[in-house]
């Protein structure tokens, strides 16, 4: 996983990444730690939609853990070499598109438009379905499950 996210410059990373990690996913937390020390450590730059604020937030408030949801949006506001992009008129024009040619879901859709305009040029989802998109490569972490 390391030597494909090292050939980019730049990543956007889905939603799904951060919740595994968060919620430290007994399959993915060990691959999703190696996604972020990799752009923590600048050997490639990444982005996420605000969406994924909005995803990962929803956990800890359902269940009334406040501070945990104000660790989880301190996280995002402080991760080095990382991006949360505002989901702007032209994102959603993208999106729009993406998924009248693709099918995908409009939170996908969000996800993929915000990698293309961001100039990512790997998505590391779990999402098969983002391979639908042809303007990115997508990184599936149960590919590099051990």
């Amino acid at each position: 996983m390391k030597d494909l996210l090292s050939a980019h410059k730049v990543i956007a990373i889905d939603s799904c990444v951060w919740i595994y990690h968060l919620e430290n996913h007994p399959e993915y937390a060990a691959l999703t730690r190696q996604v972020l020390e990799v752009v923590e450590g600048g050997t490639c730059r990444a982005v996420s939609s605000e969406l994924t604020l909005l995803e990962i937030l929803v956990r800890p408030l359902q269940m009334e853990l406040l501070d945990v949801a104000d660790e989880y949006e301190l996280l995002f506001s402080g991760f080095p070499n990382l991006s949360l992009e505002p989901i702007s008129r032209d994102i959603l024009l993208q999106a729009a598109t993406i998924r009248a040619r693709h099918g995908l879901r409009t939170p996908d859709a969000i996800v993929a438009a915000t990698a293309i305009a961001a100039e990512a040029t790997l998505l590391v989802t779990n999402d098969r379905h983002f391979s639908q998109v042809p303007e990115i490569q997508i990184a599936c972490l149960s590919d590099y499950r051990a």
